[in-house]
Formats: structure tokens, C-alpha cells, sequence
């Protein structure tokens, strides 16, 4: 029957630790390839049980990025930050799938050191041009700064609802405008970034809002105000938040994302918002992601919204400018 390993030492069992740390405390090279233990990285050990609670159902990729993150933090160089999709996951900004990866981490170093030459790491030069903060107790480049770096990563849409959520979080898109601005022409993919920034708008709640919003204008319906109160008619007060909405024309349209299905209490108020609104004279659209991705759906969707909104002829395809990058600057007015 093979033997238990010897308990950590409780400072260690919590966390994931270096070699150097483990046998400085007594613990022995044979402990250390223990079977209870991971090796995230060289010179790095954890429990695995760490690995299995940040995998764990509904923790998501992003507890797994900063569980390696602080792993990694242990054996890399000082002058080193989390960069482009490590720190766009660690700040919490929609990424695509094909872009949302645990492995490898992204790690930037300023100009003139050498990079980081590690399993698990894709490695980076520039540092010293992006701002630092911390997140999670790691060092990552800033929100801002991430965003322009995804430049050279993403096509335009997606660069919106990532810059979307920056906006969101500052309160502004003044920090997209001077990451990008310090960043100049030298920044990778500075075309598609300039014309996601024309698109920016503070207030989505979500991707899929920031999505549908581009989906109307793109289809040549009119943009609409983002997450904005509604008011009554008579001015007896408050009647709801849209989600878009068109005031000129007295129309409001909620995105319902799968929260909105998950108890009686939500949907009850969902019904009861949707009645205020109507008995005061506004159209209500609801929408949900099969909405975009079932063609049929999403066409009626358009033509329903185009007649509330007198707009004489919606395009039935995208203009090509919304497929990939744009060729030119494009707003909607």
C-alpha cells in the first residue's frame, strides 16, 4: 500500500509555490514529486486540487488563466506583465472563443531583454510602452493598452465588444483613444483599431448587446441609444432601462440573454416591464442569440424593426465593409 505524502506545511497548501520556497521550508526533492502535486511550470509545484477548483463547473477559463498566472508569477522574471490574451481574460473582456485559451500565457518584457524562453508561455517585447497594473496579484498591461495589442488579433466586430468593455469599465472611451494614440502607427493592426474606436460606445452590458447593436447598423437601421431610461409620456416617472433604444421613433429593444430564463422572479419582471412600456405608446422587441445565428430569425427580427422604425429598406446582407476588417470608416447616423 503506497504511503500517504507528508502534509504541506499550511502556508503551502493553499497556493501554488516555487522549489526554491518548498525546500527552504524542509520539504525534500522526493516530496516534490509527489503525486499529489502538479507542475504548472519548471520550478513550480501546487496541489492538484488547486487545478481541479479552478476547473471546476462554472469557475470558467478565466480562474484557470490566473491560477497559471500566479503559478508562472513565481518563476518569471520581475520586469515581466501578463499581455494580449492572457491579460484581456485576467481583466475580464469577451473574447472570441478561438482566442480564449488558458495555454499558453502571454508574457511581455520592455524592449531590449531577453524574452521569456519558457514551456507554456508565448513571450513578447514592448512593455515599456504599455501602463501596468495589478490583477488578481499579478501584473498585466492595462485594459486600454490590451486592446490596442489585440489590434493584430482580432477582426473589427470583435475589437468592438472588447473595446465596448473597456469603455464600459472606465466610464469612457478616453483611455482606448490615448493607449491608442500613445501607441501611434507602430501598433499592429492600427486600421482595424481605428475603426473599431469609431464604434465604441459606453453602456453595453454585455457582448451580445454590443453585437446586436452592430448588427442593426449594419443591416441599415438607425443606431440606437445604449442602456438609456425610458421615461413616461405624462411624466409619472421611470418606466424602464433599455437595452436600445430608438426614442424618436418610441421603440425598445431588450436582449435576453440566458439569465433571463433562469427564475420565475426574472422572467415575472421581464413581463411586467414589457407592459409599463407598451401602455405608454412604445413598441417592445425582444431578442436572443438565436436571433443572430438562425438566419430566418434574425431576418424577421430586422424587418420587424425596420417597420417600427419607418425605415423604408433594410439590406438583407451586410454591407462587405462588416466582414473582417472595414475598408473605410463607417458610422451610423
Amino acid at each position: 500500500m503506497p504511503r500517504r505524502p507528508t502534509q504541506l506545511p499550511a502556508h503551502l497548501a493553499t497556493r501554488a509555490f516555487s522549489t526554491t520556497e518548498a525546500l527552504s521550508v524542509g520539504l525534500t526533492h522526493g516530496r516534490l514529486r509527489g503525486g499529489d502535486l502538479e507542475r504548472p511550470f519548471d520550478g513550480v509545484r501546487r496541489l492538484a486540487l488547486e487545478v481541479g477548483d479552478a476547473g471546476s463547473a462554472g469557475a470558467g477559463v478565466g480562474a484557470l488563466v490566473l491560477a497559471d498566472a500566479r503559478a508562472a508569477s513565481l518563476v518569471l522574471p520581475r520586469d515581466a506583465a501578463y499581455s494580449h490574451c492572457t491579460a484581456a481574460l485576467l481583466h475580464g473582456l469577451p473574447l472570441p472563443r478561438s482566442h480564449e485559451h488558458a495555454r499558453p500565457l502571454h508574457v511581455m518584457r520592455p524592449a531590449g531583454r531577453n524574452p521569456v524562453d519558457r514551456p507554456g508561455v508565448k513571450p513578447h517585447l514592448g512593455l515599456q510602452s504599455r501602463r501596468i497594473v495589478p490583477v488578481g496579484g499579478v501584473l498585466v498591461v492595462s485594459a486600454a493598452d490590451t486592446w490596442v495589442d489585440l489590434g493584430g488579433l482580432l477582426g473589427v466586430e470583435d475589437l468592438v465588444v472588447v473595446g465596448d468593455r473597456v469603455a464600459r469599465m472606465a466610464g469612457s472611451t478616453e483611455p482606448l483613444e490615448e493607449a491608442l494614440d500613445r501607441r501611434g502607427r507602430g501598433a499592429r493592426g492600427v486600421r482595424a483599431l481605428r475603426e473599431a474606436l469609431a464604434w465604441v460606445r459606453v453602456g453595453a452590458d454585455s457582448a451580445m448587446e454590443t453585437r446586436s447593436r452592430l448588427l442593426f447598423c449594419r443591416h441599415g437601421l438607425p443606431e440606437p441609444e445604449v442602456n438609456v431610461p425610458v421615461m413616461a409620456a405624462d411624466g409619472s416617472g421611470f418606466l424602464c432601462r433599455g437595452d436600445f433604444v430608438w426614442r424618436a421613433r418610441k421603440v425598445v429593444g431588450e436582449y435576453q440573454g440566458a439569465h433571463h430564463f433562469g427564475s420565475f422572479r426574472r422572467g415575472d419582471d421581464d413581463i411586467s416591464r414589457r407592459l409599463l412600456v407598451e401602455d405608454d405608446g412604445w413598441k417592445y422587441v425582444e431578442l436572443t442569440r438565436s436571433d443572430h445565428v438562425n438566419p430566418a430569425r434574425r431576418r424577421a427580427l430586422l424587418h420587424r424593426l425596420a417597420a417600427y422604425l419607418d425605415v423604408e429598406v433594410v439590406a438583407e446582407r451586410p454591407d462587405p465593409a462588416w466582414t473582417g476588417r472595414f475598408a473605410t470608416t463607417s458610422r451610423c447616423q
